[in-house]
C-alpha cells in the first residue's frame, strides 16, 4: 500500500491575491450600482451590480475562511504577523479582520431590507444600511492591508517593490470607500459645501495618508491616490460606454497627499507623533485650497470666503487629530513584520495598547460628530417651487416614479410613498403619470382620466403643462404631466395625487390616490 500524499500546504499569497481581485470587482460593483440606480432605477436584490458587490464579497470571504482553516490545521506556511486564538481556531489577524468586514457587509443586506420595509425606498447613500456596508468594506480592506504587511520579506513579497505595490492596493480600496461615501458631493460636484464636505474628508483621508506614510513610505499615499484616480477614470469610461450616469472623478486625493509627502521629505525625524499631527492638518489645509480653486474655476460656483474661513479651524484640528490616529494605525501595520513587536514600535506593549484604545475612541467620537440633524422650515408654498414645463422627465428623479414601481400599482385605491433626497440643483419632476402595456392603450386610457395634484393643501393647476410620453425599462408606455420644480428648501411636504376616471369610463379604470411624503434636505 502506497504512502498517503502529504497534506496540502499553502502560503498566504494566493489568498491575498484572490482578495485583491475580488475586492476590485466589488469596487466596480459599488459604482455600477449607483449608476444603475440613477440610470435604470431601483431594482431587485439580483440586479447585476449587486452580483458584483456581493459576489466579490463572497469570494473575499471564501479566501479569508480558507486561510483561517489552513492556519488552524497548521497548513498555512510562511505566515507572518499576529495570529489570534479563539478556542481551537488560529486566526491570522489580517484574514480575521477581512472576514469580519465581509460579515458586516453581508449583515447589511437584512438591515437594508428592514429599513426599506419600515421607511420605504431611500434615495440617499447616507442611510444606515449603506453606511454599514461602507464600514464593513473598510474593515475588510484594512484586513487585507494587514495581511500584506505581515508578509513583508516573505515568499513572493521578498521583493520590496512588489510588496510596496501590493500595499498600495488596499489603500486604494480605502480611498474608494471615502469617495463613495461622499455621496452627492461626488455625484453632483456643485453641491459641495465649504464646511461639512471638507470636514468629512478631514475625518477620514488623513487616517489613510498618515498610516500609509508610516507603514510604506512618504510617497505611498500619493501613489495610492494616483492609482485611485486611474481606477475612477477607467470606471467612468466604462459607465460612459454603456450609457450610464457617472460619478465625478474628483476630488483628487493625490494632490494634498503629495503636499504631505513633501513635509515628510523635508524632515529628518519623520516617525514622531507631532509630525503626524502636522501632516494631518496640512492635508486638510491643502484639500480646502484645492477644492476652493476647483469650485471657483472648474464648477463656476466659488465658495464664499467667510464660510471657508469660518469652517477652516475645525477642519484643520480634525485633520491633525485624525492624522495622529493614522500614525497609530501605521505603527500597528509595522508591528506586523517587526521582530520586536509592539514594544519596538511604540516603546512598550502597554503604550501600544493605550494608543490603540485612544485611537478607537477618537474615531468613534469623530464619526459620531458627522450626525447633523436637519433643521426643517415650514412646508413649501407652491410659489417657492418655481414650477415650469418640461419636454422630458428623468424617471429616477420623478416623485411619482415611486408610485409606478410600487408593488400595489395600479391595483390599490390608495398608495403611500416616501421620497427623501438632498437638494442637488437638478430640476425635480413632480407631475403624476399613467402607464399602459402599449402606446395605443395608453392613448385610449389617457382620454378617460383626470389628474390632480394638491401640495400641502394647495391645488396645483396641471392644465398648463404638457403630457410627456416615456417608455419604462420594463416595457410599459407611460405619460407624465411634464412639470418640474426648479427650487426647493429644507422641508417636509405632503403631495396628494389623484388619478380619476371621467364619467362613462370603463370599469377597468379605477381611481387611484397617491399620498406622498416628500422630504427635502440641505446638501
Amino acid at each position: 500500500m502506497g504512502a498517503a500524499p502529504p497534506p496540502t500546504r499553502l502560503t498566504p499569497t494566493p489568498f491575498i491575491v484572490v482578495g485583491l481581485v475580488a475586492g476590485a470587482l466589488a469596487m466596480w460593483g459599488v459604482y455600477f450600482d449607483t449608476a444603475w440606480h440613477r440610470t435604470v432605477g431601483r431594482d431587485s436584490f439580483w440586479a447585476l451590480p449587486h452580483l458584483f458587490i456581493y459576489g466579490g464579497g463572497f469570494v473575499v470571504w471564501v479566501a479569508d475562511v480558507s486561510a483561517i482553516a489552513l492556519a488552524t490545521r497548521g497548513r498555512l506556511v510562511d505566515l507572518g504577523g499576529s495570529v489570534l486564538r479563539a478556542g481551537p481556531l488560529r486566526l491570522p489577524l489580517g484574514f480575521a479582520l477581512s472576514a469580519l468586514g465581509t460579515a458586516v457587509i453581508v449583515l447589511a443586506v437584512p438591515t437594508d431590507l428592514t429599513w426599506h420595509a419600515v421607511f420605504g425606498k431611500d434615495l440617499l447613500i447616507w442611510s444606515p444600511p449603506h453606511l454599514q456596508g461602507v464600514v464593513g468594506g473598510a474593515i475588510g480592506a484594512l484586513g487585507i492591508l494587514f495581511a500584506i504587511a505581515a508578509q513583508k520579506g516573505r515568499g513572493l513579497f521578498r521583493r520590496s517593490a512588489l510588496w510596496r505595490i501590493a500595499m498600495l492596493l488596499p489603500l486604494v480600496g480605502l480611498l474608494h470607500y471615502v469617495h463613495w461615501s461622499l455621496a452627492h458631493y461626488t455625484i453632483f460636484p456643485w453641491t459641495r459645501t465649504p464646511d461639512f464636505y471638507p470636514y468629512v474628508v478631514a475625518l477620514t483621508v488623513p487616517l489613510i495618508v498618515i498610516a500609509g506614510v508610516r507603514a510604506v513610505g512618504p510617497w505611498a499615499p500619493t501613489w495610492a491616490g494616483l492609482l485611485f484616480l486611474a481606477a475612477i477614470v477607467v470606471i467612468d469610461g466604462g459607465l460612459a460606454a454603456i450609457g450610464f450616469a457617472r460619478p465625478a472623478v474628483t476630488p483628487i486625493f493625490a494632490v494634498p497627499a503629495a503636499v504631505v509627502a513633501g513635509l515628510y521629505a523635508a524632515r529628518r525625524r519623520t516617525d514622531e507623533l507631532g509630525v503626524a499631527f502636522a501632516g494631518g492638518a496640512l492635508f486638510a489645509l491643502s484639500f480646502v485650497v484645492m477644492e476652493s480653486a476647483w469650485m471657483a474655476w472648474a464648477i463656476g460656483q466659488p465658495w464664499p470666503r467667510d464660510r471657508v474661513l469660518a469652517a477652516l479651524p475645525l477642519t484643520l484640528v480634525t485633520g491633525a487629530v485624525i492624522g495622529a490616529v493614522g500614525w497609530v494605525l501605521g505603527g500597528f501595520l509595522r508591528v506586523s513584520w517587526s521582530e520586536g513587536g509592539a514594544a519596538e514600535i511604540f516603546g512598550s506593549a502597554d503604550r501600544a495598547r493605550r494608543a490603540a484604545r485612544v485611537a478607537v475612541i477618537v474615531m468613534l467620537v469623530a464619526l459620531a460628530t458627522t450626525y447633523r440633524p436637519q433643521v426643517f422650515g415650514p412646508p413649501l408654498a407652491v410659489e417657492e417651487l418655481a414650477l415650469e414645463p418640461t419636454p422630458r422627465v428623468p424617471l429616477q428623479e420623478a416623485i411619482f416614479w415611486d408610485a409606478l414601481i410600487h408593488d400595489d400599482w395600479p391595483r390599490a385605491r390608495v398608495i403611500d410613498i416616501y421620497s427623501e433626497g438632498t437638494m442637488d440643483g437638478i430640476p425635480l419632476p413632480i407631475g403624476p403619470a399613467w402607464c399602459a402595456p402599449d402606446a395605443a392603450r395608453l392613448t385610449q386610457e389617457l382620454a378617460q382620466l383626470r389628474f390632480d395634484l394638491v401640495m400641502n393643501g394647495t391645488r396645483i393647476d396641471l392644465s398648463a403643462y404638457p403630457v410627456v410620453h416615456q417608455r419604462l425599462p420594463d416595457g410599459r408606455e407611460c405619460a407624465f404631466v411634464g412639470v418640474v420644480s426648479r427650487r426647493q428648501r429644507a422641508s417636509r411636504n405632503g403631495f396628494v395625487y389623484t388619478v380619476t376616471p371621467i364619467a362613462g369610463a370603463p370599469p377597468t379604470l379605477s381611481p387611484i390616490r397617491v399620498e406622498a411624503t416628500v422630504v427635502f434636505k440641505d446638501p
